[in-house]
């Protein structure tokens, strides 16, 4: 998401032995590839960043090659459907703005979105949020048992122990929404349509006089 993250990126594939990757930052709701560039496109925890979730979809179907493979993994609220009591929209509205979310959709709406495009098909969703779920608290002691951090801390000021903290809480909070069913973790899965061929003219069977 940003030039330095890039320069990281292109260092550690470079220590790997990596030559076949490019690393670039874009606007993953306007981006300059060019229709039909990639065999696969893979969205990783971006879409609940994205303020306009149509057009995320969107894009990445643009850029998607005919016959090439579309994921993504989300964070997603639930269907709305009982509606979210006071309580709920007090938590969602607290994560929400704690790490300046736009907004959530659930995995169904964006199926909807998938299918909307008109470009896929074979949309396959489901609710990884069991899968994921170990994956918040597991976040929280990595922070706590890294000597590194403590260092990093003591060289510096409190307020970087603060922000562990208030990072911490909010990853807690996290886990009790989805552990509760308010949040899910969505996955989708689609393949991107192959136009029909077009069909040939008719020919005129040639009559030998």
């Amino acid at each position: 998401m940003s030039p330095e993250q890039v320069a990281r990126a292109t260092e550690l594939a470079k220590e790997a032995g990596l030559t076949n990757v490019k690393f670039e930052v874009h606007d993953a709701l306007n981006m300059t590839f060019e229709d039909n560039s990639y065999d696969l496109v893979w969205g990783c925890e971006s879409g609940e960043h994205m303020p306009d979730k149509t057009k995320y979809v969107e894009e990445m179907s643009r850029v998607l090659k005919p016959g090439g493979n579309l994921v993504i993994a989300t964070w997603c609220e639930r269907d709305p459907i009982p509606p979210f009591t006071l309580k709920e929209h007090k938590q969602l509205d607290f994560v929400y703005k704690e790490w300046r979310h736009p907004y959530f959709i659930s995995i169904s709406d964006y199926e909807k979105r998938l299918n909307a495009t008109g470009l896929l098909e074979r949309v396959d969703t489901a609710d990884w949020t069991k899968q994921t779920l170990p994956s918040w608290r597991h976040s929280i002691w990595v922070g706590v048992w890294s000597p590194w951090y403590w260092i990093k801390c003591s060289m510096k000021d409190y307020r970087q122990f603060l922000g562990f903290v208030r990072d911490a809480y909010t990853l807690e909070q996290y886990h009790r929404a989805m552990r509760s069913g308010l949040l899910q973790y969505g996955m989708m899965r689609a393949v991107k349509k192959v136009p029909k061929e077009e069909t040939a003219p008719e020919l005129e069977e040639a009559v030998p006089a």
